[in-house]
Parts: C-alpha cells; structure tokens; sequence
C-alpha cells in the first residue's frame, strides 16, 4: 500500500470541542469577505447580462467579417440589410445567451462561496479536532519572499496510515518578522477544523521541537503550488522532484 495515501475517514483520534474567541473571529472575518447569498446571486445576474452583451457584440464582428468575405469572394449579402439578417440576428441573440447563461453556471458551480457553511459554524461553535504524529519534514523555501512551504509526514494514531500534510508559514516573507513567530514544527500536530466549511482554523504543534529537517528551493510555479492546509497526494521521494526540479 502507498504510504501516502490520502487521510482515511477514521474518527477515533477526531473531537468536537467548543470554539475560543480567536477561532470565532477568524470565521467572522473570512464571512465578511464572502457576498451573501442574495448578493452572489445579484452578482451572477450582472455577469449573465454582461456576457450576454459582449458574446452579442462578438458575434456581430464575426458576422460583419463574414460578409464581407462572402460578398467579396462569393457575392452573396449576408450583412444587417439583407434578408438573411431577420434569421442571422435572433439566431445571435439566441447564441449569446446561452454562452453567457452557461459561463454564469460554471461560475456558481466552481465559486462556491460557503457562507451558509461559516454561518453554520459560527451558530453551532464547535470545532473538530485530528491528532497526528509528525514522522518527517521537508521544507521549500521560496527564492524571492524567503516564503516557506513545509511538507509534514503524518502519522495517523489509530490506523498506522501515513499522509502529507501542506502547511505555509506566511509570516516567513516578512523580513522584518519576529523570529518567535515564525512556524517552528513540532513532534506532535493538531489540526483544528471547522466542521461545516472545512476551513483550518489553526494547526496547533506539541511535543519536542524537530530538529531534522530537509531545506529544499521550492522552484516550482506557484501556479502548481499545493493548496495552504491541504493533503498531498504524493510520494514522499517525490516531492523533491516535484517541487524542486
């Protein structure tokens, strides 16, 4: 079996304790970037009517230069004052509507802004808890901000099952930080959750430092960059090779 498989659905080291005052105003905060519900759909509405008028005035520039060609090479009028036009324009019209209504779906489908998930979590105050045992680390240092993404081995307690977990110390690109607060990895890791939205709301480390730690040039695009608190489907041999060509 692939040591590094994803997380199983093994609940036995997961608990749900009451959210502290941090962790409340960190979910606040995130809910007040995100449009509510009636907003996103007002949003939507715009960006169809929007999309309509510009696939529209596409359409007509594709339609004027085609009947030029055909007028030139063919001599047949397709232009506004020929009878084609009375099919050509509501056909257009038609067309363009489509575009715009389906390019508005694929936005609400993949821009899903889980407010109604926080609000959920901030009315029910709970958090989910996971303890790890953190097995090995490898860390890739970005070459222009100094930034650091740490790539931890996990070790789940109950199941023996291992997984890699993406953290980022976003306080490593500050050159003028305080070194206390920069991430400093430890044998024992607590993920905390919220439930609902799934959003991390802290990674809590205990235990002893890790002293061993392998120092990589993270050279990879940060458009192939893993996302911040997520589980990495990889070979651990591989992450070099990934992210450090």
């Amino acid at each position: 079996m692939n040591e590094t498989n994803n997380q199983s659905n093994n609940t036995n080291t997961e608990h749900l304790r009451e959210m502290n005052e941090i962790e409340h105003l960190y979910l606040a905060q995130v809910l007040g970037t995100l449009p509510a519900p009636k907003k996103r759909y007002l949003k939507a509405a715009l960006n169809t009517a929007v999309f309509w008028v510009f696939s529209l005035f596409g359409f007509c520039i594709l339609w004027f230069i085609s009947s030029l060609i055909l007028a030139t090479f063919a001599s047949i009028d397709i232009g506004v004052s020929s009878d084609y036009s009375t099919v050509i324009f509501p056909i257009a019209i038609i067309v363009a509507g489509l575009f715009a209504l389906n390019s508005t779906r694929r936005w609400l489908s993949t821009s899903e802004s889980g407010y109604t998930y926080i609000k959920a979590d901030l009315a029910a105050q709970k958090i989910q808890t996971e303890r790890y045992k953190v097995k090995s680390v490898k860390c890739f240092k970005e070459s222009k901000h100094g930034g650091l993404l740490y790539f931890l081995l996990l070790k789940h307690p109950v199941s023996k099952q291992k997984s890699i977990r993406v953290i980022y110390d976003y306080e490593s690109q500050n050159d003028q930080v305080d070194p206390t607060l920069l991430l400093t990895i430890k044998t024992i890791l607590t993920i905390c959750t919220a439930p609902n939205s799934k959003i991390v709301v802290d990674n809590v480390f205990e235990g002893d430092s890790v002293t061993k730690i392998e120092y990589l040039d993270l050279t990879a695009p940060p458009e192939q960059w893993p996302n911040p608190d997520s589980w990495e489907d990889i070979e651990w041999s591989s992450l070099q090779q990934v992210y450090s060509k």
